[in-house]
């Protein structure tokens, strides 16, 4: 079998895509006038349109043939039914196995695996009773009414993004700390009562260094502030989330404060696992289990519905399309919605880091373009900032519009949010007008040409159910175009590179002494702070 981009078919693509006569989303909507209906699809309160991008019927039939070559079928089996396809790591990447629920699809997780995530869940429903039922206390007896959570990566966004979405006014304070700048700790403190609140460590290694570091000083400030023991402190207001729990217990914290879970679940799709210990807490565990079932229902359409009929599968392809053949090297995230301010950074990491790669499974060099730049913001806001770019900028940046079509919380607000969402995808596709036919009338720099693509996700509510679809759309998502991509979605060895050198300029830092130093484009760096270090003190 050929590689996928020798095929016939990605040769076609390529030829499609650097057409200078390529139909723009205009001539598409002129030329049919079904096309919202044929080019979009839905699942429980999820619609994708994806209409408004240069996708003609033959275009999307050769995107779904890259399917067909890189053996997507095998590849979605194997993931849900545990093979190592983290080959680099030697390990599954069962992160839907968390949200499983014994619903009948093709090759679910192992039968043992259920069992250990449904312990796993029975531990944190317990916790999440005890704390929202006014029966967890502190270690002077008072009740803990607020959690810290203290993690980084996918030990933070995932965890913050949800219940930043799904928080209301009565709900229990949830706080998050990542920077290792002192600033964000302290500035979180300054809101909880110390006799009242509860810390969760989230590290999947427990040996994170921003993460570590940010426990400790937590951990001194409740010396400190209650005037008791390291032992008592840990005991009463310390749990941690982990898949190395010999690390939490020598930390201190009891084993009965520890919630495991498994290698086998990457950071960056660890909010499905104990890391949502802080969802569980702050919007009730039943909240939590919404989550869990509205990602599994996208997870049995991902594992069942033919590929023209996939959301996943053809979002993903969209994708391909802009990165490979169109090469639009950025893609913007944009939420209109106040509460899901936070999911462009989410997003960030979660395609990124999974498919920002060099090599593919085979450890060979790869030649073409894998992950785009994923940035964004929330609407109204970027209307005030970046959009003039994405209006008239040569250069072109794709992007997901997401809208809630009913919104509870914030009623009034819906209609305008609306109005100005379509406008704005209405305004990047087809602009206002042709240049060919402003008879001079209109000047250049307000010609807004149109053909920008987009596509539109509306949610009918935004829930639980909803959220957790959306999430494990936008998983798969990255897997399907790792697959085609042939990259290992699941490591991130880009990260630890930057970690082990800063453990090293640390140390030089610390020591003031950089004689020994072969980072030779730092030095000089390392040899001013010092100086102005030492003139400060």
């Amino acid at each position: 079998m050929p590689r996928i981009f020798n095929t016939e078919t990605w040769k076609a693509l390529e030829k499609c895509g650097q057409d200078p006569n390529l139909e723009t989303i205009a001539e598409l909507f002129n030329k049919d006038v079904s096309r919202p209906e044929k080019f979009s699809l839905e699942l429980d309160g999820l619609y994708l349109d994806y209409s408004r991008n240069q996708i003609s019927e033959k275009t999307k039939d050769l995107l779904l043939s890259i399917c067909d070559h890189a053996h997507l079928k095998d590849q979605i089996t194997a993931m849900f039914s545990g093979k190592r396809i983290n080959t680099s790591e030697n390990r599954a990447a069962l992160h839907t196995a968390l949200r499983s629920d014994g619903k009948e699809y093709p090759k679910g997780p192992p039968k043992e695996i259920r069992t250990s995530t449904n312990d796993n869940l029975e531990q944190m429903r317990m916790l999440s009773h005890k704390f929202r039922d006014g029966k967890l206390v502190g270690s002077t007896g008072q009740k803990i009414n607020a959690v810290i959570n203290i993690g980084i990566g996918g030990s933070d966004l995932g965890p913050k993004l949800v219940y930043s979405a799904l928080k209301n006014h009565d709900h229990p304070l949830v706080l998050f700390v990542s920077n290792i700048d002192e600033s964000d700790l302290t500035g979180k403190l300054k809101n909880v009562n110390p006799a009242k609140t509860l810390f969760v460590i989230a590290s999947k290694t427990f040996t994170t260094a921003e993460t570590i570091t940010n426990a400790k000083k937590a951990l001194s400030w409740l010396t400190r502030t209650l005037n008791v023991d390291e032992k008592n402190a840990i005991e009463h207001h310390f749990v941690a989330t982990t898949a190395n729990p010999s690390a939490a217990e020598k930390f201190g914290i009891k084993t009965e404060n520890i919630f495991q879970f498994w290698d086998w679940v990457g950071g960056r799709y660890s909010l499905w696992s104990a890391v949502g210990l802080p969802i569980a807490l702050g919007l009730g565990f039943e909240t939590f289990e919404v989550l869990l079932r509205g990602a599994e229902d996208m997870d049995v359409h991902f594992s069942t519905a033919p590929a023209a009929l996939n959301l996943p599968i053809m979002l993903a392809l969209v994708g391909i399309w802009h990165v490979n053949f169109r090469n639009y090297c950025a893609h913007a995230i944009l939420p209109y919605t106040e509460r899901l301010s936070l999911f462009p950074e989410y997003l960030q990491q979660l395609e990124m880091e999974s498919n920002g790669k060099m090599v593919d499974r085979s450890e060979s060099q790869i030649s073409h373009t894998t992950a785009p730049i994923i940035w964004g913001s929330r609407g109204t806001n970027f209307q005030h900032s970046f959009a003039q770019h994405l209006h008239q900028s040569p250069i072109v940046t794709p992007c997901d519009f997401i809208a809630v079509a009913a919104d509870n919380k914030n009623h009034q607000s819906v209609k305008p949010l609306l109005a100005n969402c379509l406008a704005q995808i209405e305004a990047l596709a087809f602009g206002n007008q042709d240049p060919m036919k402003s008879n001079g009338q209109t000047k250049p720099s307000q010609i807004i040409e149109g053909n920008r693509p987009s596509n539109v996700i509306i949610l009918d509510k935004l829930n639980a159910r909803t959220l957790g679809s959306m999430l494990a759309l936008y998983e798969h998502k990255v897997f399907v175009q790792g697959v085609i991509w042939n990259i290992n979605s699941f490591d991130q060895w880009g990260v630890e590179l930057g970690k082990s050198l800063a453990k090293r300029i640390e140390k030089e830092l610390e020591s003031g002494d950089n004689s020994e130093n072969t980072l030779k484009s730092s030095a000089n760096l390392i040899e001013r702070i010092n100086t102005q270090k030492q003139r400060s003190s």
